[in-house]
């Protein structure tokens, strides 16, 4: 009997037969340029003569980059989705001042349209083998995508190998271009047999499940379908939920989950108000906990209310912070923050019903800033930003203080450290800023501004040429009359990966604009030109404050 296939024996297998996929592409790539020459420059020479003559650099290159990527998997630790190998990018690193301009972000629109052009044409293959690699890694609930060779290694491996090739890119983009059929093609069939070659050695398959990739959330590579929105508020909700009585208060709502420790925080029995607890003893009756010296729940959040008390809205708001807790991917930290707000939100729930009428209410925004904040942080201001959150919310809970006083001072607070972290940002990107300033005054054109008008020669210009006032151009959210506003978020698809990216500079005629990747801490330098290609292709996307009890509400709603 034949040894059980494993990872690693199945990434050798497959390196073996990847060159045969690569040549194939090449050979039509050849074809198809014999037939209809791509657009080339002088500089350019003959593509079809290139690539013939640098085809074995060209599988070379690729086959390298698959198999780095493929060690990289057997290496990283299981349950975690392993680390990317990007191929050579263009990004600004220290004194290196090469920017991002119209030409490369050709590049990424066709390697983001290839990538989607495989996974149209493999999706049910594609599915299919995923399900047998994660029964190799005994992944048995396919929680992860555990699939070496998918569709953007592939493509970002071609694009590696595309890399060699002394030709301009326009001519490696129309490369590309005229390659995403024909790879989608041949990896369709690759997958396929993969997948059958391993059933074939015994492999059982892993459970079926649907694995939302990174970057989903855009709606694949310019994806602008319309989403289903839940209510503008949340009344219908607390309609749609069974009634809670006194009877039925220990099925319907169970029992709050105990907070984590904390540097700055006591561990308590149950996510209540501390003052509450040492205040109070445990009353008898029901609705209460089980436990010996705990108080109701009702009593914890807000001592002195009738025991005629709604809870059915307190049953609403504890499934809504348990459903943001377990089904939005945040952090254990940031998780613990919320745990810790959840029982002065119930307080304030109870003393002002306005807090269902919209998801723009004081206390949802402050929730949504604090994660959004804490999300996008950089590693070195993620502390600092968690410090903050503890004492604004330790405040709001040890304090019997109004929504005006309370939710949105806080808010305040967090719009302040906003600013203050991005003006550090920018101070510390100031020799990168200097440089880019340089480089703009020498690109400049020759001006006439400091010589005489000669206004009798105005009247020979046609009107078509005069330039087209600024406020009949069309002005995206992002790229607005003046320009890109620093501090604004957006997420692009930058050298095939999906980056969130912060504007920190630009120059004064929205020429070149600086940005900082918070998550790698790195800079990267745009032409703004670049910037609204992408835009217009729809790879990048302003990134904003999204509603965490809206996104709540939207899946009880679908749960009922």
């Amino acid at each position: 009997m034949s040894p059980r296939p494993t990872l690693h024996s199945y990434i050798d297998e497959e390196l073996l037969r990847a060159p045969m996929t690569l040549d194939i592409v090449v050979d039509e790539v050849l074809g198809q340029w014999r037939l209809r020459m791509p657009p080339r420059s002088r500089h350019d020479g003959d593509p079809v003569r290139v690539l013939q003559h640098h085809r074995a650099e060209l599988v070379g290159a690729a086959l390298g980059h698959l198999r780095s990527t493929a060690q990289a998997e057997l290496a990283h630790p299981p349950g975690q989705p392993a680390p990317l190998v990007s191929a050579p990018g263009r990004t600004l690193r220290g004194n290196d001042l090469s920017l991002i301009d119209e030409d490369d972000v050709a590049i990424d629109i066709e390697i983001a349209r290839c990538t989607e052009a495989v996974r149209l044409k493999a999706e049910t293959d594609l599915r299919t083998l995923q399900t047998y690699t994660s029964a190799l890694v005994d992944d048995l609930n396919v929680s992860r995508d555990t699939n070496p060779f998918r569709p953007d290694r592939f493509v970002r491996a071609l694009w590696a190998g595309v890399q060699v090739l002394p030709l301009s890119r326009p001519v490696m983009a129309a490369l590309l271009h005229e390659a995403a059929p024909l790879l989608a093609a041949g990896l369709q069939r690759t997958y396929q047999a993969a997948w059958m070659r391993l059933a074939e050695q015994g492999v059982e398959p892993a459970a079926h499940r649907t694995i939302v990739a990174a970057g989903a959330s855009m709606g694949g590579w310019g994806g602008t379908s319309a989403r289903y929105r839940p209510p503008t508020g949340l009344d219908s909700l607390r309609g749609s939920l069974p009634s809670a009585s006194s009877s039925t208060w220990s099925s319907a709502l169970p029992a709050l989950p105990a907070l984590p420790a904390l540097p700055a925080l006591p561990r308590l029995p149950m996510p209540v108000v501390a003052a509450d607890l040492a205040a109070r003893p445990t009353p008898a009756g029901p609705p209460h906990w089980q436990d010996a010296g705990q108080v109701t729940l009702r009593d914890a959040v807000a001592p002195g209310l009738p025991t005629a008390t709604d809870l059915q809205l307190i049953d609403l708001l504890n499934r809504l912070f348990n459903t943001i807790q377990q089904h939005v991917d945040l952090a254990p930290d940031t998780t613990a923050l919320l745990q810790r707000l959840q029982p002065t939100a119930l307080r304030l729930a109870l003393r002002d019903p306005s807090v269902l009428d919209s998801y723009e209410h004081p206390l949802w925004r402050f929730m949504d800033h604090l994660v959004h904040d804490i999300q996008t942080s950089s590693a070195g201001q993620r502390p600092r930003l968690l410090g903050l959150g503890r004492n604004l919310v330790n405040h709001l809970a040890n304090n019997d203080i109004s929504e005006q006083q309370g939710f949105g001072w806080a808010l305040q607070r967090l719009q302040a450290a906003r600013r203050h972290a991005l003006a550090q940002t920018t101070a510390a990107a100031a020799p990168a800023i200097t440089k880019l300033q340089r480089r703009v005054r020498a690109d400049a054109p020759a001006t006439t501004s400091t010589m005489p008008l000669d206004i009798a020669s105005l009247d020979t210009v046609p009107a078509a040429l005069m330039t087209e006032p600024a406020a009949a151009r069309p002005a995206s959210s992002v790229l607005a009359a003046d320009g890109l506003r620093a501090g604004t978020l957006i997420r692009a698809y930058l050298q095939g990966e999906w980056r969130t990216l912060l504007a920190l500079w630009q120059d004064d005629g929205h020429e070149l604009a600086l940005l900082q990747e918070p998550a790698a801490d790195r800079l990267w330098a745009l032409r703004q030109a670049a910037l609204a290609r992408l835009l217009a292709e729809g790879l990048a996307q302003p990134l904003r404050v999204r509603s965490l009890v809206r996104r709540a509400a939207d899946r009880m709603l679908r749960g009922l």
